[in-house]
């Protein structure tokens, strides 16, 4: 009972908190959700609004995500260069990319000469808006198409095969570890030898509970989380 309140009155927020709208519009865990914590701007009715959002914004799971953005920034940037230095071009496959802002800044910051990139996802919505942000900044070599990352077979087939895939935000809101491990199965299917994996984990959240009380996917079913090791993935 304590919990079902809670809940009512969080989700009341969207009426003041873009944030909070957003996330009860298409999923707390939704590509377009994850597109409004890396913009980090506080947007709401008013100066109330404002503060609930910012309050949001800044919430200790949040501001992780952020930082495995920087560090998937950084990664990914490491590697196109290192092939640059080979005299080798690079293209990167996101198979859960949502809108793809991150790579989008990626495609910007390092140039399109012998960069390309491929966005993907299950969400048509959060594909439309990486499509809509990257007409506006006049990005052509980032590309969008749905597809399910959970089908391994469709995952092995995708071509060309890409240099770099990219699982990010994927695997760490499942608690199906067999799916799991059968879309792995495809990604190493897909990549060609001397091919690279950058793969993001959990191994440990401090508001497991509370995103599981009041925080919903997109179909309103709970957000719940299954921390795994490094160890693990990596064994996977």
């Amino acid at each position: 009972m304590m919990w079902a309140v809670a809940r009512r009155g969080f989700r009341g927020l969207a009426h003041v908190s873009d944030g909070v709208r957003v996330g009860v519009e298409y999923g707390f865990s939704s590509g377009e959700m994850l597109d409004y914590v890396y913009q980090n701007e506080a947007h709401g009715f008013g100066p109330l609004g404002r503060i609930v959002d910012r309050t949001y914004l800044n919430s200790t799971g949040w501001q992780g995500i952020r930082e495995r953005r920087a560090n998937l920034v950084r990664t990914l940037t490491a590697l196109v260069v290192a092939r640059r230095a080979q005299g080798l071009p690079t293209h990167i496959l996101d198979v859960a990319a949502g809108p793809g802002r991150y790579l989008l800044d990626l495609a910007v910051d390092l140039g399109d000469f012998d960069l390309s990139v491929e966005c993907r996802d299950a969400d048509a919505d959060a594909l439309a808006l990486g499509q809509r942000l990257a007409t506006e900044r006049g990005v052509s070599n980032v590309s969008y198409l749905q597809h399910d990352a959970l089908n391994p077979e469709a995952v092995a087939e995708i071509r060309p095969r890409p240099d770099v895939v990219v699982v990010s935000g994927l695997y760490e809101i499942l608690v199906d570890e067999a799916a799991i491990r059968r879309s792995l199965g495809g990604v190493a299917r897909l990549l060609a030898s001397g091919g690279v994996l950058v793969l993001t984990g959990q191994p440990w959240h401090p508001q497991l509970k509370l995103i599981a009380r009041l925080l919903t996917h997109r179909d309103g079913t709970a957000w719940l989380m299954h921390p795994r090791s490094t160890e693990t993935l990596e064994a996977w």
